[in-house]
C-alpha cells in the first residue's frame, strides 16, 4: 500500500517496484505453505443416507 502511495507522488523507483513485487511473491507462496503444515480439519457428515453396495452399483450401471 505503501508504495502505491509512493507511486503516485512519483517518489517510486524501478527497484522499489520490483523489491514490493518480491515481497508480494513471498508473502503469497508463505500463506500458501501454510497448508502444507500437517493439520487436518474434521469435517462433519452433512445429511444424506448411507447406500447399500447394491444401490451403488445400480447407480454407476445407469451412469448417474
Amino acid at each position: 500500500m505503501l508504495f502505491v502511495g509512493l507511486t503516485a507522488l512519483g517518489m517510486a523507483s524501478m527497484w522499489g517496484a520490483i523489491a514490493a513485487d518480491l515481497g508480494v511473491s513471498l508473502l503469497v507462496v508463505a500463506n500458501a505453505l501454510r497448508l502444507l503444515n500437517g493439520h487436518r480439519v474434521e469435517v462433519p457428515h452433512s445429511g444424506g443416507e448411507p447406500i447399500g453396495e447394491r444401490m451403488a452399483q445400480g447407480a454407476l450401471a445407469h451412469g448417474h
